[in-house]
């Protein structure tokens, strides 16, 4: 009897891979592989385990760069290596495929799957790690035996042009389900405004409670809510405290966490992802696209693949409140217009964001460099 195919999915933070990851890796077992997950056990681990996936608890700090801690991980990793001795390792994220690479080349055993989802603040502006991370990352990815995953042009150019023999794979984000996330008629009014995303600075929290405070200024009894949490280990965090704060001045709605986002966008007439983060593709506008929603996001990479400016929504620049209070005024004095993005909206994702088709392409790399 022929032994399962081992994949060890290597992730920083256990709520991220459930949300993004999840269905993949139920998927691979569902086809045939062993399935282990590594990541800390915060929030949703007992949710990896349910699913019969084998979860491992692996220290990781995001963000910090304490050296000792930094050599703790990488240690971790390595152990694990030893001991599942997987035939293909995902690392998914800047972090987690920085180590998960080096890792693998202390072990030299596994095929690597490094999923870069979004380059992140460092590559958003003149960042001193940057120039650092790309010399590692040119020696790191330039091995035959791993695969690169970028989810937007942008990003594969950079990954490119470190070197034209790295193996790059262009896969549009993590997919949606189109089931779950589905067009319902528009809610009656308010006319509901939805920003989801982790409370970061530059993802553009800011500049959209300013565009509310804008508005409501101008009489516009408008919703405005903001779904996310503090993401504590980013050093762009907007504290609770402030957001709290917005929220007691009635400015915006605070949500914070919730696991029921296709419930809320369906109650609401419009999402903005005000972001001039160095994303991916973001998995939220993916989501709001499906529900059927017109959308206002800035004229950056990855976001610009999921809003066509002027078909589903408003393309504007980043760090602009002006510009996205009247993009927001816009949308709602016109309703013909957000049915017509909304439904524009729902066809693309139909046609290039679904699960199933995002999915089968990852599946293909582990078919590909399993038969090797």
């Amino acid at each position: 009897m022929i032994a399962a195919k081992k994949i060890l999915y290597l992730v920083a933070d256990d709520r991220y891979f459930c949300s993004h990851r999840l269905p993949l890796a139920v998927l691979a077992q569902q086809q045939g592989y062993q399935v282990f997950v590594a990541a800390p056990a915060k929030n949703d681990y007992k949710r990896i385990q349910k699913a019969g996936l084998t979860f491992c608890p692996l220290y990781f700090d995001r963000g910090g760069l304490n050296p000792w801690h930094e050599i703790k991980t990488l240690y971790q990793i390595v152990k694990l290596y030893w001991q599942i001795r997987p035939d293909i390792v995902h690392a998914v994220a800047l972090k987690p495929v920085l180590y998960g690479t080096l890792a693998r080349m202390m072990v030299r055993s596994p095929q690597m799957v490094a999923a870069i989802s979004g380059l992140g603040a460092i590559f958003s502006q003149d960042h001193w790690l940057q120039k650092p991370i790309k010399m590692l990352l040119r020696f790191l990815l330039s091995n035959r035996k791993v695969q690169v995953i970028v989810q937007n042009p942008e990003d594969a150019q950079v990954i490119q042009d470190l070197n034209p023999k790295i193996n790059i794979h262009l896969i549009l984000g993590a997919g949606v389900n189109t089931e779950v996330f589905s067009p319902v008629p528009e809610p009656s009014d308010p006319f509901t405004v939805i920003h989801v995303s982790r409370l970061l600075w530059n993802k553009g929290i800011g500049e959209f409670v300013q565009a509310a405070r804008l508005l409501k200024q101008e009489g516009y009894d408008f919703r405005f809510l903001l779904v996310g949490e503090p993401d504590l280990e980013n050093p762009g965090a907007i504290s609770s405290e402030t957001v709290q704060q917005w929220h007691d001045e009635g400015i915006i709605e605070w949500l914070g966490y919730r696991s029921d986002i296709a419930a809320l966008y369906q109650k609401s007439h419009l999402a903005v992802l005000a972001s001039y983060y160095r994303e991916g593709i973001p998995k939220s506008l993916i989501e709001a696209a499906s529900c059927g929603k017109p959308i206002i996001t800035c004229d950056m990479p990855g976001c610009r693949l999921i809003v066509q400016d002027q078909v589903n929504g408003f393309l504007i620049p980043p760090r602009n409140a002006d510009i996205l209070a009247n993009s927001i005024k816009k949308m709602a004095l016109d309703v013909q217009q957000r049915q017509k993005f909304g439904k524009a909206s729902r066809d693309l994702v139909e046609k290039s964001f679904g699960e199933r088709i995002i999915h089968q392409q990852t599946l293909n790399i582990y078919a590909k460099i399993t038969t090797k």
